[in-house]
């Protein structure tokens, strides 16, 4: 019978085949779980021209009745402070062929944001749902850190399982995290952790250091982590937008 069992891995892959398409918020209500990040790096000198045309630009998603909701975060810390990051989350795979008035949206964008900023990187991912425990709600939080890993290619599913072991061994809602798998554009994963306070970045330090020594120590050969890097952004409701939001 032991020749017959499955390894410890592909039970792992198994399980996050099953729920990759779903991930469960806070009730129940099943949700999707794939997110689209945009990075901005405002021109210089014009970090006010671009929020002020950002606004007007999500005025342009409110008057056009977007169903999507579009947060937004300012980088400060990191080898990216200063740059802006909007993203929308917990979409069907299938949301993302029916996006807003596209050619529109696209020709408003090129009129009230892109004179201002430099479009740096835009990307799609998928959470991993069983390594993720973060709710809508957190999107909101004060500050939230955006940490990067680096995995070579062909090791991610090696990465995932020894990541969510640890992840599985922590104290149960503790430390809330979504780990986001890329999809598009990209190659790195990211590890979402919000906060409230900034003294809270010394539990989120400890989190990931202990994260990043499991998977070192339990790895198979070669390092599987290539680069990690962490930065701290800070929420920006004045630059966000929720369908049943008035303007700010």
């Amino acid at each position: 019978m032991n020749a017959l069992r499955p390894p410890k891995l592909l039970v792992m892959l198994l399980m996050l085949s099953f729920l990759s398409s779903q991930v469960l918020d806070v009730g129940g209500q099943q949700r999707g779980n794939v997110a689209r990040m945009v990075v901005w790096q405002p021109k210089p000198g014009m970090d006010h021209d671009f929020e002020e045309g950002y606004k007007r630009h999500l005025g342009w998603h409110r008057q056009n009745g977007d169903s999507w909701s579009w947060n937004g975060w300012t980088i400060i810390s990191g080898e990216r402070d200063g740059y802006f990051v909007d993203g929308t989350f917990f979409h069907a795979w299938s949301d993302l062929d029916s996006p807003v008035s596209p050619a529109a949206d696209g020709a408003d964008n090129a009129v009230n944001v892109v004179p201002y900023a430099e479009v740096r990187s835009v990307a799609v991912y998928e959470a991993v749902p069983a390594l993720t425990n973060f709710g809508i709600q957190q999107l909101s939080s004060p500050l939230l850190t955006f940490c990067y890993f680096d995995v070579p290619p062909g090791r991610a599913a090696e990465f995932e399982s020894l990541l969510g072991a640890e992840l599985r061994s922590s104290q149960p809602g503790a430390t809330k995290y979504a780990l986001l798998r890329p999809a598009n554009g990209v190659t790195a994963y990211l590890l979402l952790l919000p906060a409230e306070k900034s003294s809270d970045f010394a539990m989120q330090a400890e989190f990931t250091s202990r994260l990043l020594q499991a998977v070192a120590r339990n790895a198979k050969s070669t390092p599987l982590i290539e680069r990690f890097r962490a930065e701290t952004a800070r929420y920006r409701p004045d630059l966000s937008y929720a369908p049943s939001e008035k303007p700010k």
